[in-house]
């Protein structure tokens, strides 16, 4: 116990952060940042809990005695209606702790609003901010600049927020580890809240979202956070490319662009790089570490393959022809080209009681894929038995207590732009969501076909589109939601949908897309991968291609605390749209190439598997592929040079293990540049105490320098090139 004041303290710290707690309730009183000895008061903290007609707060609650280990602390309290529980837990060597709150209501209730917290900071010489991402105003102009579409979501609606206390030397960082929380910020207290809009039975358990807490040292490259972004001439790369059209594939309907919608402002708020250094650490920290080593895998739907379902032994057969193509370009799988293996009919004949087992075709073709040694996605739908084409639908759509209950009549086909009143399940209607959870995880990946999962689509029952990922609603008043909004209870059948996968087959390779692809980085528990950002394919050059995987990266990363290794790489235009056709990209393959790979060590490849590609360059993509796996344990780790992708500039990543690893340098310029970094932990991640030989391994070329921990590295890059350095004689 701390005795400093008039009432007891709980104390919780590690050689990083030190909390100090109010004995008598578990509220926060103070935070001491042992990173640069710089205390912060806190005073107001409070939980509460808000059902239909009344609230319940801390101070109405009796408390015990809290009970202490040596990384945590746990507070209970007692009411006529309910129990809570608070845990705080602070590990070794963490730079953040969570607090959890869990409940157990003694009767059904309507959970309304659940409060984790309440601090106010008192301090003159801190300021607050509140961040808000994904950035959607960026690729809002990202899509129209590149199809000319003009969408926009609603103001506010970025579904993480993380609310940063600034100081002169660090500061803190919290928030809730979920998308879409309420949290808000007024003054100088925050407001971490979210609303579940739950019926939960009496003694039940409500295991209730995490809230971090941590803390951070601002570094040298704050002085840069006003250019920690993407370049005018990256964006400029873009405008005009051809390709496949998201949107259009998610159900908008084809329209001219007469006039260029007013572009909103974009956050003035961006984190600063210790900060965003600081979020990525955690986030690595709690979903981490990687499963997998290097993953390549093809988009069969990007790829000329079948997007519907097979209607003759001819279309099959050309699919097959495409399992050999991409076998032979090295990589490790790829997605189904069609849910459910193009069975749509088979699905929407499916009824409550029926069993999901795969037709001859879609055998015949899993099993050819298994023989290659290429891993098959299973591609599941949520809510539509197709979302991107007309004739998919509800499941069991007899049963029309699955359905979400929307205003007015609902609406068939592929409805992206009035998704709001689109005819689909509800995902937090139970008796459905288990259904569905058998069928996939009993069902489809009970085959044992399948080494790999993912999901897409959204709660509305649409293709999905950045724009359509916002809160659901459901008027149903018999699902497990309260009529009104659904959102958390759908996040929340999903998530558990996620974790009964992994459960259930632990080796499999998840790949995420939407609708959590776009809700942000607390949405990615259990997963492997995240779909891109850049979806729609690479433009035009293998070298604008390159900047724009390193760009979208960056942003995942330092924007919206990706770990790097749970991104994918997006490498070429797409071949999804029969009527326009891309020309393969030939020329510059290493620098696509080295540019995924610097990125994350989760590639995803858009194929043309049906036109084909010089045999030349399916050599140079599996030759490449093979070196990242030789080098994967250094592309786990990554520490991006301090420019941006974007002309006139080199920018690059550094991938150390100690005092080994490997760095890649890029220029996209027409004419040589000079690449400019120092070999510092704080730059590159390099931890050696003794000079080191840096030696250019790409291009081959006798090349070295012997550089001093510390010291200024110079190397010219050629022209639209791509270099890899390496340290020491580890070449691999």
């Amino acid at each position: 116990m701390d005795q400093a004041s008039n009432i007891p303290s709980v104390l919780l710290a590690n050689a990083i952060l030190r909390i100090g707690l109010d004995a008598s309730n578990g509220c926060l009183r103070d935070v001491q940042n042992t990173l640069t000895d710089t205390p912060y008061a806190i005073v107001g903290d409070g939980f509460s809990v808000e059902f239909d007609s009344h609230a319940l707060r801390h101070t109405d609650m009796a408390a015990e005695l809290p009970h202490c280990t040596d990384t945590g602390v746990r507070f209970r309290f007692s009411h006529p209606l309910m129990a809570a529980e608070i845990r705080y837990e602070l590990l070794p060597g963490r730079h953040f702790a969570e607090k959890h709150l869990a409940l157990v209501f003694f009767h059904d209730v309507a959970l309304r609003r659940v409060t984790l917290g309440t601090p106010t900071f008192p301090a003159a010489d801190v300021s607050l901010v509140c961040y808000r991402y994904p950035d959607f105003d960026w690729l809002s102009d990202y899509v129209r600049m590149k199809h000319g579409w003009s969408l926009r979501r609603p103001v506010d609606s970025e579904p993480n927020r993380t609310f940063f206390v600034r100081s002169a030397n660090g500061g803190l960082f919290t928030g809730i580890e979920m998308p879409y929380d309420r949290s808000t910020l007024r003054g100088p207290t925050v407001r971490l809240e979210y609303t579940p809009n739950l019926k939960v039975r009496a003694g039940e358990r409500f295991e209730g979202e995490a809230m971090y807490l941590g803390v951070y040292r601002r570094g040298p490259r704050d002085l840069h956070a006003e250019t920690w972004k993407p370049t005018k001439s990256f964006m400029e790369c873009v405008a005009g490319s051809t390709g496949f059209d998201g949107a259009a594939a998610a159900g908008l309907a084809a329209k001219p662009q007469t006039e260029e919608m007013a572009t909103l402002p974009a956050s003035s708020i961006l984190p600063l790089p210790s900060e965003s250094a600081a979020m990525t650490a955690m986030a690595s920290d709690i979903l981490g570490p990687p499963r997998h080593g290097l993953t390549a895998f093809a988009c069969g739907w990007h790829s000329e393959m079948q997007q519907a379902g097979y209607h003759s032994d001819e279309e099959l057969e050309r699919d097959l022809q495409s399992l050999e193509f991409i076998r032979a370009c090295g990589v490790d799988g790829l997605t189904d080209s069609h849910p459910w293996g193009g069975e749509t009919a088979k699905m929407r004949e499916l009824r409550e009681d029926g069993r999901y087992v795969p037709g001859p075709r879609v055998l015949r073709f899993a099993n050819r894929a298994r023989e290659l040694g290429l891993k098959l996605t299973q591609w599941p739908t949520m809510n539509n038995t197709h979302p991107w084409r007309d004739y998919g639908g509800p499941f069991c759509s007899h049963r029309s207590d699955w359905l979400r209950r929307v205003e007015g009549e609902p609406l068939s086909g592929t409805n992206a732009d009035h998704f709001e009143r689109r005819k689909a399940n509800c995902v937090a209607c139970l008796p459905f969501a288990r259904w569905l959870e058998r069928i996939i995880v009993d069902d489809a990946l009970g085959t044992d076909l399948y080494e790999s999962w993912c999901m897409d689509g959204d709660f509305w029952g649409t293709g999905a589109f950045f724009h359509t990922t916002v809160p659901v609603t459901c008027l149903a008043a018999n699902h497990d939601h309260l009529p009104g909004d659904a959102n958390y209870a759908c996040q929340r059948m999903l998530s558990r949908l996620i974790v009964e996968v992994r459960r259930r087959h632990p080796g499999i390779y998840i790949i995420m897309c939407r609708p959590f692809q776009d809700l942000g980085i607390w949405a990615q528990r259990n997963v492997d991968a995240c779909f891109t950002l850049i979806e729609s394919g690479t433009a035009g050059s293998n070298v604008a291609g390159g900047d724009e995987i390193r760009t979208a990266s960056r942003i995942r990363v330092h924007h919206q605390f990706f770990p790097h290794w749970l991104d994918q790489s997006l490498l070429f235009p797409s071949f999804g749209n029969p009527a326009r056709k891309p020309a393969w990209p030939s020329a510059k393959l290493d620098y696509i190439l080295l540019s995924a790979l610097s990125c994350s060590p989760n590639l995803l490849m858009y194929l043309p598997t049906k036109t084909g590609i010089p045999d030349k360059d399916k050599a140079e993509i599996a030759e490449w592929l093979d070196w990242g796996r030789r080098n994967v344990d250094f592309l786990f780790v990554r520490r991006d040079l301090l420019d941006w992708p974007g002309r006139g500039r080199v920018d690059g990543s550094a991938h150390f293990q100690g005092e080994e690893g490997i760095i890649f340098l890029f220029n996209p310029d027409s004419v040589p540049q000079e690449a400019e970094f120092v070999l510092s932990r704080e730059e590159t991640g390099f931890t050696g105490r003794q000079p080191v030989t840096l030696r250019q391994e790409y291009p081959v070329m006798d090349r070295s320098q012997i550089v001093t921990p510390g010291a200024k590295v110079r190397w010219t890059v050629p022209e639209e090139g791509a270099v890899v350095l390496r340290t020491g004689n580890n070449r691999k």
